[in-house]
C-alpha cells in the first residue's frame, strides 16, 4: 500500500512528493528518473525568490538540488512539510 503524501511541489521538469519517511524527486520526460532520499539525508531546505522560486535541498554528501520555477505557496509548503517531519522523528537541531 501507498505511503500519504504530505506535500508535492512541481517545479521546470520536476516534481518532488514528500512522504512520512523520505522525499522523492521525480525529473524528466514522463517522471521516468526516480531520486528517493531518507530524512536523514536532508541537511536543510532553503527557498529564494518570490514568484519563480528555488527550492534547494542540501544532502549530507555534500549535494544540492535545486528545483527551480516553483510556484512559491509550494515551496513553502514542501519546506514546511520536510522540517516538521524532521522534528517529528527527532532528526532537527
Amino acid at each position: 500500500m501507498e505511503q500519504r503524501l504530505l506535500a508535492q511541489g512541481a517545479g521546470t521538469n520536476n516534481v518532488i512528493n514528500v512522504y512520512s519517511d523520505r522525499v522523492e524527486i521525480r525529473t524528466g520526460w514522463n517522471s521516468e528518473n526516480t531520486t528517493s532520499l531518507g530524512l536523514k539525508q536532508v541537511a536543510n531546505v532553503s527557498v529564494r525568490g518570490l514568484i519563480n522560486c528555488t527550492l534547494t535541498l542540501e544532502i549530507n554528501d555534500g549535494r544540492r538540488l535545486d528545483i527551480e520555477r516553483m510556484a512559491l505557496p509550494d515551496a513553502r509548503q514542501v519546506k514546511a512539510a520536510i522540517e516538521n517531519q524532521k522534528q517529528k522523528a527527532g532528526l532537527f537541531e
